[in-house]
């Protein structure tokens, strides 16, 4: 099972529309640096075949820049923009080009979200069930939910959690956790992780003490749909892994990629666009 981040930004990407920042501006001046971050992907190459973890909307560039062999079965986390709006860009390659219908394996709310937005778009969408494993190149696929959208999900009990999903991947003995955007855990899905090998984690708001005293950094220090700062390294120091891989890195920081490698603990790690795991 070869991991790799195709993409390792946040919602807006590194760099950001119409931002002057010194992180930003670095992107624009090279942008193949490890500053030059796109939106959620991952690949995962199984027996005999491959795919992707997220739809990100920079398919299009992700795919050309790695030269991707032709895939079709995704795994989506949730379908906020960052995370599935891909499927646009996919529309008319998968009807015209490769003449197939796209599978896309995702939680109760998220087929509910694709049904409804994207109902134009010949699709297989394939519902999981959390907890319930599969196989899928032979690769094991275990879907753990995780709490992410406060307005929806936080009267929602842990049993009846169905709307933001993680994804625990397990071959020959060795298995890798990705957590999207959460900003709690259910208990039962934090044993499963436990342990894990690498854990790919939200990384969207480490070092929030840092961010600069800015309007948007100040606006967004409090977003109540993901973990921030210290509490980030508290909780995955309780998983226990080998490895923590952070993904979905913005540039509300305004430090680059070493910055911020310098300051995370020994077996921490910082993302970048092709990143082998």
């Amino acid at each position: 099972m070869q991991i790799t981040i195709l993409g390792s930004g946040g919602w807006e990407g590194i760099p950001s529309p119409f931002c002057k920042c010194r992180v930003c501006q670095k992107a624009i001046e090279d942008p193949k640096s490890k500053d030059s971050r796109t939106r959620p992907e991952i690949l995962v190459e199984g027996d005999g075949g491959n795919f992707l973890l997220e739809l990100s909307p920079d398919i299009r560039l992700q795919s050309t820049r790695f030269n991707l062999p032709l895939i079709k079965d995704f795994l989506i986390s949730h379908w906020h923009f960052d995370h599935l709006y891909g499927i646009l860009e996919l529309h008319a390659w998968s009807k015209f080009v490769m003449d197939k219908e796209l599978n896309v394996y995702c939680s109760q709310k998220t087929t509910d979200w694709i049904e409804k937005t994207f109902s134009h778009i010949p699709k297989n969408v394939i519902t999981l069930e959390p907890y319930k494993s599969f196989v899928l190149f032979g690769v094991t696929v275990t879907p753990v939910p995780l709490y992410h959208m406060q307005i929806r999900d936080a009267d929602v009990s842990e049993e009846n959690l169905d709307n933001t999903f993680g994804y625990i991947l397990e071959k020959d003995g060795k298995k890798i956790a990705y957590l999207a955007d959460y900003y709690k855990i259910p208990e039962k899905a934090v044993e499963l992780v436990k342990g894990a090998d690498t854990i790919i984690a939200d990384g969207t708001y480490i070092f929030n003490d840092l961010f600069p005293d800015k309007p948007t950094q100040n606006g967004l220090k409090a977003d109540p749909d993901h973990m921030h700062g210290e509490e980030i390294f508290k909780f995955i120091e309780t998983l226990e892994s080998k490895e923590v891989v952070f993904h979905s890195i913005t540039h509300l920081s305004e430090k680059n990629h070493d910055e911020l490698t310098e300051l995370l603990p020994p077996h921490f790690r910082i993302s970048h666009d092709g990143m082998k795991l």
